[in-house]
């Protein structure tokens, strides 16, 4: 099976053919079992003389191993021959044994065995081969490049050839031609024993690879020389049962090797855990229940007979099924069963049909009926149950994980934000493993590892992470869990945006507050402090109280004519001077076209008042000038302050600069603008591109 199998190949291509080759054993094994002369005797009725011959227990043990030497199968062999020649007859003297005891004698007419005449062991050993096969090319066609997934494909490969060769001679009615029957035995014996070597190489390759491929012929070529042996009848005593209790052996050894290797994996010794408990538990059963009771003397046909016995070794593959599902045995994922769901599907409605169409051969269209019925309302709902209940995962729900979301951004530090992001990843894919942080992170989430694991690119100041084992270890990442990521990533970012546009608004507007109290209050104070009269001293400290509630709570909803903000501002200026006998030289250029007054918003108004404020302040304590000139004027959206003095003028660039000088700084920069010091006309201008929709006429 595995020399048909091509990379080029896709998966259902290969469970395609291995359905194929299952097809072609199952045809052939029914063909030969049928090709056979029948003899109808009544229900439960058990032959025991042929023309004469009376019928040893021997003539029709399903198994003849259990003779034990090979001189004994060279006598079991020839007496079938003889046995078969007698049936050929055109009519046969059978004596029988009823059911209710009495030995009768009949003449009877063989006649052709038909499909219905098979027992029911000869089907269950097919379908022991059968599912063997299947399962086996499901594995391959998913993990070909894998030496314990090919090891296992050829353990249900050789499983197939020896029950499907078994079931033909078990369930003869009396005899087979001697020759074909030691075909048939020696076919069985070469399954079984290349199941054997192909089970000690799987547990040299699975899950941890133990020894370099080529090593794996050495089991090969040691157990070939007995199987050797076997089939050339050398010796007296049968080499099968040693040959097939030695591999279990080494297999056990081996997989207690393994057991050692995956320590500190948690994921790959559960999946062994599964997959060598069912492997060795099968087959010890077989061997223990089957094979070993005859030649130990405890049972003349085992305690359970061989047909049945095979059954044992599907464990193999029904500890397969739970390793894929819960612990990703050879790292399939659970899609991998809707390839062979589909198919097992198509397969049972047609082995529906076939059963019916036997079962009622007159009645073909009733038969197809029922088929119908049985697909439609049994196996359909029973499919549709378990792909609910077993094979599909839940998938992470990332709208669910905004309350986590919100954590992580509004973490106090750093140490908090990793940890609760690490939580919060872990929660949402339920991982078996640690998240890591890796340095080298992708610019966009990807699967790595072939699904094991999931990297995550930095986002908003938290380093990249890789995740590994999704859902417990039961299961790869798919692009679903891609997009979960990102939408986790998003909704972090846009959480973490969000929390420092807040923080940062909050800091300006304690910085706003801070200039405003700095410039505005501090300006009027100083002026009132300086005022000669008690009215004007307590007109002006009802401004600062005025001005202090306007900064706290006024905010920008107010808009202000900029005419009249630029006449209360002349006047502020001009006392504040006089006091001090500065003269203020004052022009206002104002575009006057407009049909209404240009209006701006407070922040605008605020920092005009501001700026002159600090500088009216400035020029008090430290210009000594006697003599102030201020030029503002705006037109065409464009805002233009200049102002100058002729006292000990300064150089922003140069001086030490205190709260003062970087409010204002930060006010001009605030409406868009730019400052410059014209150190030879000792004038500091500012001038204010207003593009913005807020000083345009109300």
């Amino acid at each position: 099976m595995l020399n048909v199998i091509s990379s080029r190949q896709s998966p259902l291509t290969v469970a395609l053919l291995s359905i194929g080759l299952a097809a072609a054993l199952f045809v052939l094994s029914v063909f030969a079992a049928i090709d056979r002369p029948f003899i109808d005797l009544p229900q439960g009725a058990v032959p025991v003389s042929l023309n004469g011959v009376a019928l040893v227990p021997t003539d029709t043990m399903p198994e003849p191993d259990k003779l034990g030497s090979y001189s004994a199968l060279r006598a079991f062999f020839e007496r079938q021959s003889m046995l078969a020649a007698q049936l050929q007859a055109e009519r046969v003297e059978v004596g029988y044994a009823t059911v209710a005891g009495a030995t009768l004698t009949r003449t009877i007419s063989p006649r052709p065995r038909g499909i219905v005449d098979l027992p029911a062991p000869f089907w269950f050993q097919q379908a022991v081969g059968i599912l063997a096969i299947i399962v086996s090319g499901w594995v391959i066609s998913l993990r070909r490049g894998d030496w314990g997934a090919r090891m296992f494909a050829l353990t249900g490969l050789f499983l197939a050839v020896s029950a499907m060769a078994a079931s033909i001679y078990s369930t003869r009615q009396i005899a087979l031609p001697g020759d074909q029957f030691r075909i048939l035995s020696g076919l069985n014996h070469t399954g079984s024993a290349m199941f054997g070597i192909a089970l000690v190489g799987l547990f040299m390759m699975y899950p941890r690879q133990l020894v370099r491929p080529v090593w794996m012929l050495v089991p090969a070529v040691f157990f070939g020389i007995g199987l050797l042996l076997e089939l050339g009848y050398v010796g007296e005593t049968l080499w099968i049962v040693p040959i097939i209790t030695t591999q279990l052996l080494v297999a056990i050894v081996l997989g207690v090797v393994q057991w050692r290797k995956t320590r500190g994996h948690p994921v790959e010794r559960a999946g062994l855990r599964w997959f060598l408990l069912f492997s060795l538990i099968g087959c010890s059963l077989f061997i223990g229940l089957s094979a070993l009771p005859p030649i130990l003397g405890l049972s003349e046909h085992g305690f359970i007979s061989q047909a049945y016995a095979f059954g044992f070794f599907n464990l193999m593959h029904i500890g397969l099924a739970l390793g894929v599902m819960r612990w990703r045995v050879f790292d399939l994922d659970r899609y991998a069963y809707y390839i062979w769901l589909w198919l097992a599907g198509v397969a049972l409605i047609f082995a529906t049909d076939l059963v019916l169409l036997l079962w009622m051969r007159a009645q073909p269209l009733t038969s197809l009926t029922f088929s119908f019925l049985i697909a439609s309302f049994l196996y359909f709902p029973l499919r549709q149950f378990l792909l609910s209940r077993l094979f599909v995962s839940k998938a992470p729900r990332p709208s669910e994980k905004i309350t986590g979301v919100f954590e992580v951004a509004f973490a106090p530090t750093k140490r908090l934000q990793d940890s609760r992001w690490d939580g919060l990843l872990k929660e949402t894919f339920a991982l078996a493993g640690e998240v890591k942080h890796i340095a080298d992170a992708p610019d966009q989430t990807q699967i790595a590892q072939n699904g094991l694991a999931l990297r995550l690119p930095a986002v908003a100041g938290l380093q990249g992470r890789e995740l590994l084992y999704p859902d417990g270890g039961r299961r790869l990442f798919t692009t679903r869990d891609m997009n979960a990521a990102d939408v986790l990533c998003q909704m972090y970012g846009v959480a973490r945006d969000s929390h420092l546009a807040y923080e940062r608004g909050i800091t300006e507007e304690r910085d706003r507050i801070s200039r405003d109290v700095h410039d505005n209050i501090g300006a009027q104070l100083l002026t009132a402090l300086h005022a000669a009269e008690p009215s004007a001293k307590d007109l002006l400290l009802r401004e600062s109280l005025t001005d202090l509630r306007q900064i706290i709570s006024d905010g920008f909803s107010t808009d202000f004519n900029l005419a009249e903000v630029i006449a209360d501002l002349r006047g502020e200026m001009a006392d504040r001077l006089d006091v001090h006998g500065i003269a203020l030289t004052w022009v206002a250029d104002i575009d006057t076209h407009r049909a209404k007054p240009v209006m701006v918003p407070y922040i605008v108004a605020n920092n005009l008042r501001s700026i002159l404020r600090e500088i009216t302040s400035n020029v008090i304590k430290h210009a000594r000038a006697t003599a102030v000139d201020v030029s503002l004027g705006y037109r065409d959206g464009t805002l233009e302050l200049a102002i100058g003095e002729d006292g000990t003028a300064f150089d922003p660039a140069t001086v030490r600069r205190g709260s003062g000088l970087d409010n204002i700084s930060a006010r001009v920069e605030a409406m868009g603008g730019q400052a410059h010091f014209d150190p030879a006309t000792k004038t500091l201008r500012f001038t204010v591109q207003m593009a913005a929709p807020a000083l345009e006429p109300a």
